[in-house]
C-alpha cells in the first residue's frame, strides 16, 4: 500500500468515526490497515493521530515510552500537587471498593432508569481510576489536581450518556475511555493555548521591531495606516494586535474617526 492509499484510508477512517460520534473500536482501526501488516508501534501512532483529532478509540490509552516514564519519575510533585494528593488519598482510604459485578449492576440501573443514587455510587467508585489515569498524563504541564478534575467531569458526562454508548462497548470500558478522553483533551487544550500565546508573542515582537524600524527611518511618530503600508498588513490586524498587548505604536498617532 502506497502513501496515497494510506492517507485515503485515514480519511475514510475519519469519516467512519464522524458517523459513529467520533468513536471507533480498535478492531475497526486495525481492519482498515490489515493489508499493510503494521507493527504495534505503528498502530500506536495511528491511535495517537486519531486521539489528536478528538476521535476516541475504545480501550486506547497513550503508551508511555521508557523515556517518558523516566522523566515522570524524575519530576517531583509540586507543593500544590502534594497537598492535593494527600487530601485525595485520604478520601480514598474511606472508600470501600465494589466488585465488578456490582459495578455492572449500577451501570444497568443508570442505563435503564437514570438512577441518581447509582450515578453517585459509580462516581465515587471511579475516584481511584480517575487518579490513576490522571497520573498517566502527569508531567505535561497541567497540574495533577486539574487533570483529576477534568477526569471527574468526563466521568459525570459519560454517566449521562451511558445508555447511548456503542452497543459493543462494555459499560466500564466506556466510562474509562471517556475519563481518559477528557483528561487528554485538557492536556491538548492547554498545549494549544500555550502555543497560541507563543505565536501571539512572536507576532507582537515582530510588530514592535517593524514599528521601531519605520520610526527610525521617518524620524517621527508613525500611524497605524503607515505601518499597514510598510508591512503590507491590514491596519485592523495591526490595531487588534496592539490592543491585545495594551499598546499603541511607539508615539503613534491615533487613527482619525
Amino acid at each position: 500500500m502506497n502513501r496515497e492509499e494510506f492517507q485515503k484510508r485515514l480519511a475514510e477512517l475519519g469519516e467512519l468515526a464522524g458517523k459513529n460520534g467520533n468513536r471507533l473500536t480498535g478492531d475497526q482501526v486495525r481492519g482498515f490497515f490489515a493489508a499493510m501488516e503494521l507493527s504495534e508501534e505503528q498502530y500506536e501512532l495511528i491511535f495517537a493521530y486519531l486521539a489528536s483529532r478528538q476521535v476516541i478509540v475504545e480501550g486506547y490509552v497513550p503508551v508511555k515510552t521508557e523515556e517518558d516514564k523516566k522523566q515522570q519519575e524524575k519530576l517531583p510533585l509540586t507543593e500544590e500537587e502534594e497537598s492535593f494528593l494527600k487530601s485525595y488519598q485520604a478520601d480514598l482510604e474511606q472508600l470501600k471498593l465494589l466488585e465488578e459485578a456490582e459495578l455492572l449492576e449500577l451501570c444497568r440501573q443508570v442505563e435503564e432508569t437514570g438512577d441518581e443514587l447509582a450515578k453517585a455510587k459509580l462516581t465515587e467508585q471511579f475516584l481511584p481510576e480517575v487518579l490513576r489515569l490522571a497520573h498517566n498524563f502527569r508531567g505535561r504541564e497541567v497540574q495533577l489536581g486539574d487533570l483529576v478534575q477534568e477526569g471527574n467531569v468526563g466521568l459525570m458526562l459519560a454517566l449521562e450518556t451511558l445508555g447511548m454508548r456503542p452497543s459493543k462497548s462494555p459499560p466500564l470500558e466506556y466510562l474509562r475511555d471517556e475519563i481518559c478522553q477528557a483528561i487528554s483533551q485538557a492536556v491538548e487544550d492547554d498545549r494549544a493555548e500555550k502555543e497560541a500565546g507563543g505565536l501571539l508573542a512572536n507576532r507582537l515582537n515582530d510588530l514592535r521591531d517593524e514599528i521601531k524600524k519605520l520610526t527610525d527611518e521617518l524620524e517621527r511618530k508613525v500611524s497605524i495606516e503607515e505601518l499597514a503600508v510598510y508591512m503590507d498588513m491590514p491596519a485592523e490586524e495591526i490595531e487588534n494586535l496592539l490592543k491585545l498587548a495594551g499598546e499603541a505604536p511607539e508615539g503613534g498617532e491615533e487613527k482619525e474617526e
